[in-house]
């Protein structure tokens, strides 16, 4: 019955959180009859698990009842004449002791049920962690003192026994850079993101500012790399407390990052519901538009100062206005800045410095835009050529604006 309990709880959970969805594509009828279903397998177990309890109450009522009447005879008759007080404490411990049968199997059915609970929690405390920081993997204090980045051979498997999502990747992206990651769907693009902070199963070398990530520890490696994803996630509380939650910096600091992220440029000064750093915010940025989020999680980054900044397609569900202020605020405020942009416009990224093309996780293609560009077996230049801003694509990959009519 527990078993089956959970997955109508799950299924009214899904269906209260999408319920607009299901209301636009009229799927009303396919998740009434699910939930019905899953109802008939949590009434079935129910209803033999109440029947098994009034089967094993009868029985034990019989039993014990049989007990102390044949407790009863044997005193009175079977051993000739006993005191009436004895007979009446045999007879009341025997009667009591038959009722406290049935709780106690109740009690240890319910200790058995529980222990499942109990098996899941020592699971999870032995399942496989990530390693623990030790002394020896702290970095130097400069470091990173760039946000020049190697990788040799890097490889990348979601799972011990998993296939290679990644394959021999090496490059080379020297600090203060802006490289686009492009390819297809299944290309690996998140998937070297995430191998970049070992999240994932690597082998090969990644060597950040001269030192190998595998011999730094984990802390250590992921508060000094920040990555805007695609949804970022904001704290309940102000917007000064999601900028700056350990308050090291000064508001003059909070709003030239709010500036220099666009935030200003993409809302009206005298607009009743602008953003100030006294702003409340609600948990994971519920009360925030996708744009307003990714603007406030590119401040973050700008606050923090790191030198390796990854955008993993943090643009591609926001609206144009916004996008060209984030990108403005990419091109122009962080020059110091290493960033590695995986890319759903190809707008967004061909006028980097360079670009990486991923296909099935191998490196397939790594240069400047228009070096790329000039392989007409190329697989960037496919992807341009199929795009339907081929003329500006390539205008912007050469660095210069193509006037209104000219055809390249």
């Amino acid at each position: 019955m527990s078993n089956a309990r959970a997955p109508v709880l799950g299924h009214f959970g899904a269906a209260i959180a999408g319920l607009t969805s299901i209301r636009a594509y009229g799927a009303e009828d396919a998740f009434k009859e699910e939930s019905l279903n899953r109802i008939d397998r949590y009434t079935k177990s129910a209803r033999m698990f109440y029947n098994l309890n009034r089967w094993i109450c009868i029985r034990i009522d019989l039993i014990g009842a049989a007990f102390s009447a044949g407790l009863a005879a044997y005193l009175v008759y079977g051993r000739g004449i006993q005191e009436a007080s004895n007979i009446g404490f045999s007879l009341n411990m025997a009667v009591g002791f038959s009722s406290m049968i049935l709780w106690w199997v109740r009690v240890l059915n319910e200790v058995e049920v529980s222990g499942n609970s109990l098996e899941r929690i020592d699971s999870y405390i032995k399942i496989e962690q990530e390693p623990k920081p030790t002394e020896g993997g702290q970095p130097p204090a400069y470091w990173p003192a760039s946000g020049d980045l190697r990788v040799e051979n890097l490889s990348a498997r979601y799972s011990t026994d998993g296939p290679k999502v990644l394959q021999d990747l090496s490059f080379q992206i020297k600090s203060g850079e802006r490289v686009g990651i492009v390819g297809r769907t299944g290309s690996g693009k998140s998937s070297l993101t995430l191998s970049l902070l070992r999240c994932i199963s690597t082998e090969g070398s990644v060597y950040y500012d001269g030192i190998p990530t595998s011999a730094i520890n984990l802390d250590a490696l992921r508060s000094n790399v920040t990555i805007i994803p695609q949804i970022p996630e904001l704290l309940s509380g102000t917007l000064r407390q999601n900028l700056d939650p350990f308050d090291q910096h000064d508001d003059a600091v909070l709003y030239d990052a709010l500036r220099s992220a666009g935030l200003f440029s993409v809302q009206d000064e005298f607009e009743e519901a602008r953003l100030t750093l006294d702003s409340a915010i609600a948990s994971g940025g519920g009360n925030l538009s996708v744009g307003q989020r990714q603007i406030l999680a590119l401040a973050r980054a700008i606050v923090r100062g790191s030198k390796l900044l990854i955008l993993d397609e943090a643009t591609s569900a926001i609206d144009y206005k916004t996008d060209s202020a984030i990108q403005s605020s990419l091109r122009n405020e962080l020059h110091n800045v290493t960033q590695i942009i995986v890319a759903h416009r190809l707008q967004t990224i061909i006028d980097a410095d360079k670009i990486i093309v991923l296909d099935a996780g191998k490196l397939v293609e790594f240069g400047s835009p228009w070096e790329l560009l000039q392989n007409e077996k190329g697989m960037l230049r496919a992807l341009v050529d199929e795009s339907g801003d081929k003329d500006a694509l390539y205008a912007a990959a050469h660095g210069k604006p193509v006037a209104e009519g000219e055809s390249l």
